[in-house]
């Protein structure tokens, strides 16, 4: 039997013109997260990650945790099988055919405004309802623009991930794998069979650094914790963006 740590990179920079870098509370997260792992006896015998910054970072930094207790952790391999899917390609190319044909998104974008322009730092909860409305069009094939993946492809970008480990590790293997919330649930549709409505549901509910751990024996493949979080120890620690 292995297993597959799945990690959720630490927060990262919402609402800065550059989303793809750690903030320091997504640095200090991680940081946490390595040393619980460490303390905890996880000794990894591979390791994975997206090719994106949040993630690269978020490896260094639970790598360098086993480093400052005197244990070693394997060279990381980039995977872009693991990278999020394009959330602003996805927004930027739909959202004007989504107002045309979906007169609730409209209604969703004007709580967005402040002063008569798009505000996402004073208003996360409403670009959240806006996301989430985008991202089930986006699964349910409803939205008609072009220049970003679909859900079917993304699903099968992050299975041919989960056969790669599986085929390259074989059995006996404890493996980390650092990606995105997006990845995550789709792995969980695998998982525990979830329709797809589902795992974007589940992917709501990923934690910044948060590990998700999943066993496979053969062609066996399941799921052991969901969003486990137990170095996150006081409320201010818990970031979702």
């Amino acid at each position: 039997m292995s297993s597959i740590y799945l990690i959720r990179h630490g927060q990262a920079s919402f609402g800065n013109q550059n989303y793809d870098r750690l903030s320091e509370l997504g640095r200090r997260q991680c940081r946490l997260l390595g040393e619980w792992l460490a303390r905890f006896g996880v000794r990894f015998d591979a390791a994975y990650s997206g090719d994106l910054e949040r993630q690269r970072d978020s490896a260094r930094q639970v790598a360098e945790a086993y480093a400052a207790v005197g244990l070693g952790f394997p060279q990381v391999f980039t995977d872009p099988a693991w990278n999020e899917y394009d959330s602003q390609a996805i927004l930027t190319g739909s959202v004007p055919a989504a107002m045309a044909a979906n007169p609730e998104i409209v209604a969703l974008a004007q709580d967005m405004m402040t002063d008569g322009h798009l505000d996402l730092i004073n208003n996360k909860k409403a670009f959240q309802r806006l996301f989430s409305r985008i991202m089930e069009l986006w699964v349910d094939g409803k939205l008609n623009a072009e220049g970003y993946e679909s859900w079917p492809g993304f699903v099968a970008r992050v299975e041919r991930g989960i056969d790669r480990v599986m085929a390259e590790q074989g059995g006996g293997k404890t493996v980390a794998v650092f990606t995105s919330g997006g990845p995550i649930s789709a792995v969980m549709r695998r998982a525990v069979s979830a329709p797809d409505r589902v795992a974007l549901d589940l992917g709501w509910a990923i934690v910044n650094s948060s590990f998700t751990e999943c066993r496979y024996s053969g062609d066996k493949f399941g799921l052991a914790a969901f969003n486990h979080t137990p170095h996150l120890t006081a409320p201010d620690l818990v970031t979702y963006r």
